[in-house]
């Protein structure tokens, strides 16, 4: 009976210990709870934080894409101006010489005596007679008051006159007016030097009126219809820049990549090439 009564006590005894060390550990295991719920909850936050970081991140490439374009856009109207003032130094250039040569003629005329040659007489218009003036114009105001007449009734009189009215017009915003001005310049004079750049700046007319379809068809025809025109690579760039901000990647890069390998060397290749770069893609 002794053996038996010393086991009994021996379970009395360690009965509470056994109770101690249960508490114990579902103590522990309730810390243990606690602690992987407070790692989960901070594992979530992590996730939504980099969730957010990620949405930066393509909100802040997005921004960059279109300040890229915004910029090769701009960098291509900078070269075009410095174009356009070369041009006009150049037309400046042929205008003094002109006077130069009309200067030397008048005094070769004065010289031998044209300084008694009377002008011819211009006819008065009737209810003029009683104005006190003469039969003659001296300074021949009449006639040069009909000939300003003349070209303002029927628009630009030479192809130069027409094309920088036109251009003008585009640098003021007037696009409708230098869209229609261009077109007007190449249905008068479809065969001179200046044909392919008037069909391009229509082109750039419509794309500042955010008609991109309509530019697209502009610029396509400098580029089947004037293929060796120095308008050709401006023109496959603007092709490019036009289908990125339609949402068109895989034409826009198309065309980007085209600039690159039929125009190297060319300041528009490089802004094709950074434009690339910038939507992850690399040409060497």
């Amino acid at each position: 009976m002794r053996p038996l009564f010393s086991i009994v006590a021996s379970l009395i005894l360690l009965a509470p210990l056994a109770a101690c060390s249960s508490s114990e550990d579902m103590t522990l295991l309730h810390r243990e709870i606690t602690d992987v719920q407070r790692s989960v909850d901070r594992l979530q936050t992590e996730v939504i934080d980099q969730s957010d970081l990620h949405g930066m991140e393509q909100s802040m490439q997005d921004m960059t894409n279109k300040n890229l374009r915004s910029n090769a856009d701009l960098t291509l109207r900078v070269e075009e101006l410095q174009e356009q003032i070369e041009a006009l130094h150049a037309s400046l250039e042929i205008t003094t010489r002109r006077l130069q040569t009309i200067s030397q003629e008048l005094a070769a005329v004065r010289a031998q005596g044209g300084a008694g040659v009377a002008l011819p007489p211009v006819t008065l218009a009737p209810g003029t007679e009683g104005s006190g003036a003469t039969g003659t114009d001296p300074g021949g105001m009449a006639a040069g008051a009909a000939a300003a007449g003349s070209v303002a009734a029927g628009g630009a009189s030479s192809p130069d006159e027409l094309y920088r009215s036109a251009y003008e017009d585009y640098m003021r915003g007037n696009y409708d007016l230098a869209a229609e001005g261009f077109s007007d310049y190449m249905r008068r004079w479809p065969n001179t030097e200046l044909t392919d750049n008037a069909l391009y700046w229509i082109g750039e007319c419509y794309d500042a009126q955010e008609k991109p379809e309509e530019a697209l068809a502009m610029f396509s025809r400098v580029l089947e219809d004037y293929p060796t025109s120095d308008k050709a690579a401006a023109a496959q760039l603007k092709k490019g820049l036009i289908y990125l901000k339609m949402g068109d990647q895989g034409q826009g890069v198309v065309n980007l990549q085209y600039v690159v390998y039929e125009h190297p060397g060319t300041r528009e290749a490089d802004l094709a090439r950074e434009q690339l770069r910038s939507l992850g893609l690399t040409i060497r």
